[in-house]
C-alpha cells in the first residue's frame, strides 16, 4: 500500500508566525509500518541536513492510504491556515471529496487512547480547541 503522511511544524528559527507543511509518501504493508518509516526518515533528515533545524514538534495532520496508484486524481488533504489567539491554526480534512463507494483510498485519525490509530470513513474538521490539544507525532530536542 502507499501511504501519504501530511506533516506540519512551526519553524522556531523564524521570529514570525509560520507553518511548514511537509507531505511524505512511503510504501508499507500497513499504517504502523508506514509510521515507523516516516519517523525513521524524519530523524535521518534531521541528522543529515538543515531542513528541520527549526522543527521541534512535528505533527501528523492526516494519513491517507492508497491501495494502488490511482488512475484518476485524488485530493489527499485539504488544509487551511488561519489566525488563532496564539499564532496560526490549521484546519485539515483528509480525502475531502473522495467517492464514498471507492475502496482505493482510506484516511486514518489518531485518538488519545494509547496513541492508537483508527480507520475513519467520514473525517470532520477539527475545531480550534481540538487542534490545540493535538499531540506531536515526533519531538526533537
Amino acid at each position: 500500500m502507499l501511504y501519504i503522511g501530511n506533516f506540519s511544524y512551526n519553524d522556531d528559527t523564524d521570529s514570525k508566525d509560520n507553518y511548514c507543511l511537509m507531505p511524505i509518501v512511503v510504501e508499507a504493508e500497513n499504517a504502523d509500518e508506514a509510521m515507523e518509516k516516516f519517523a525513521a526518515h524524519l530523524h535521518e533528515v534531521r541528522k543529515t541536513s538543515d531542513l528541520l533545524d527549526g522543527a521541534h514538534e512535528i505533527y501528523l495532520d492526516s494519513l491517507t492510504e492508497l491501495e494502488g496508484v490511482p488512475s484518476d486524481p485524488v485530493i489527499c488533504q485539504w488544509q487551511k491556515i488561519v489566525p488563532a489567539m496564539d499564532g496560526l491554526c490549521s484546519i485539515t480534512s483528509a480525502l475531502p471529496v473522495a467517492d464514498e463507494d471507492s475502496d482505493l483510498a482510506n484516511a486514518y485519525a489518531w485518538g488519545d487512547e494509547d496513541d492508537e490509530h483508527e480507520h475513519v470513513d467520514d473525517l470532520e474538521e477539527l475545531d480550534e480547541n481540538e487542534l490545540a490539544d493535538q499531540e506531536p507525532f515526533l519531538l526533537f530536542e
